[in-house]
């Protein structure tokens, strides 16, 4: 079976073409031409599923009013994912292949105009089963000696859904605001505050996911069966982040603190703590570990799977309850990951960097079958060329 790498990726901190509409593009520290490229391997334990990524960006500044950005990446999946069904006895996880490879790529235009930086975007990303197009328009104006930024920006994503069980797409769209600021509080200290409300609406299902049911046919006779599961079409999203950035002189160390919340209409609601800290050593290398927590709730419509539960999920109409899906990434669970980054400036127009992330998830139920939370390490090397 083939199925859509973003789907799977969604837990782990992989690079995804939704990414680049969040408006928390990092760009890079110096505004400069030059061309990045990266190669990154996501493992998951037992060889479950296995992701090799490649990256190439590369930014062009124009004059001193526009710079233009690229960014293309191709990714190859395979392995075996589960399917959310528990097997006859209710203990068993169901793994189904997937073989799929994905191509996306964004066009960023940057303007300054005075105290204002508008950037517009244009993204696009293609698997043998998903079509996604997107389109963002964001502005950044400095006041206050430039020690008080304002942001604030809209994303519209439209995709389509066309396994090859299906008679016809499906599609779903989703449209994003944002709005935050950022302070400099002193020459070594910055914070900062936004909030993201996103709506989206269509086709919300995983078609590959499925959710186990044991039918009684005659009194006391049991029929195993397996039914697709069956989302609400509309889901409203809000995020608060707030992020402190904070360099020590003394010691050549930054550190770079985030915590974001997020609830939703379905009513999964998730805490995110993310702490990193960069040290420099020497006047070529630069180490960045970092630590991660995330914990969340469990959708309104999540089940393990429907025995004992009142609902037939044989004939479900569209957008209309009873819900129900048994997605462990709609589960009641958390996940920590922690890693190490090395940078090295090999001549100062070139750096080099490599790091490694382990990602750990489990569940918090006490229902949900455990295996069916992956822990996966990240491998990934890069480089930057400025010139």
């Amino acid at each position: 079976m083939t199925s859509r790498c973003l789907s799977v990726l969604t837990p782990v901190r992989i690079l995804a073409f939704c990414a680049y509409l969040q408006f928390a593009w990092l760009k890079p520290v110096r505004a400069e031409d030059h061309l990045s490229v990266k190669w990154q391997d996501y493992q998951e334990d037992d060889g479950r599923v296995r992701v090799l990524s490649k990256y190439l960006g590369a930014e062009k500044v124009i004059n001193q009013s526009f710079a233009l950005r690229l960014h293309a990446v191709h990714d190859s999946i395979s392995g075996a994912t589960p399917t959310g069904s528990t097997g006859e006895d209710g203990d068993e996880l169901v793994l189904s292949e997937i073989v799929d490879v994905r191509d996306a790529g964004v066009v960023d235009l940057d303007w300054t105009h005075g105290i204002h930086k508008t950037s517009f975007q244009i993204a696009y990303s293609d698997e043998s089963d998903f079509l996604s197009k997107g389109y963002a328009i964001y502005n950044t104006s400095e006041f206050n000696k430039r020690n008080t930024a304002l942001n604030y920006g809209v994303s519209y994503v439209d995709d389509e859904i066309e396994p090859s069980f299906f008679s016809e797409a499906e599609t779903k769209d989703s449209l994003d605001g944002y709005v935050g600021v950022s302070q400099v509080l002193d020459p070594n200290t910055v914070v900062a505050l936004n909030f993201t409300y996103s709506k989206f609406e269509g086709y919300l299902d995983d078609p590959y996911k499925q959710i186990a049911k044991n039918v009684e046919v005659l009194p006391g006779f049991f029929l195993f069966q397996e039914a697709p599961e069956h989302r609400p079409d509309e889901r409203l999203r809000r995020i608060w982040f707030a992020n402190v950035k904070r360099f020590f002189p003394e010691v050549r160390g930054s550190v770079d603190i985030d915590y974001r919340y997020f609830d939703d209409s379905w009513g999964v609601e998730s805490h995110t703590f993310d702490f990193e800290w960069y040290q420099k050593i020497g006047d070529k290398w630069t180490l960045r570990p970092s630590y991660r927590y995330y914990r969340q709730s469990a959708a309104d419509f999540y089940y393990p799977d429907l025995n004992g539960v009142d609902i037939d999920p044989f004939d479900p109409e569209p957008g209309v309850g009873p819900f129900y899906s048994a997605d462990y990434r709609l589960a009641k669970m958390e996940t920590e990951s922690y890693g190490l980054k090395v940078i090295y400036d090999l001549t100062g127009e070139v750096s080099l960097d490599f790091s490694w992330e382990r990602y750990e998830m489990k569940g918090r139920d006490g229902v949900t079958i455990e295996d069916a939370f992956p822990d996966a390490d990240i491998l990934t090397i890069g480089g930057v060329w400025w010139f």
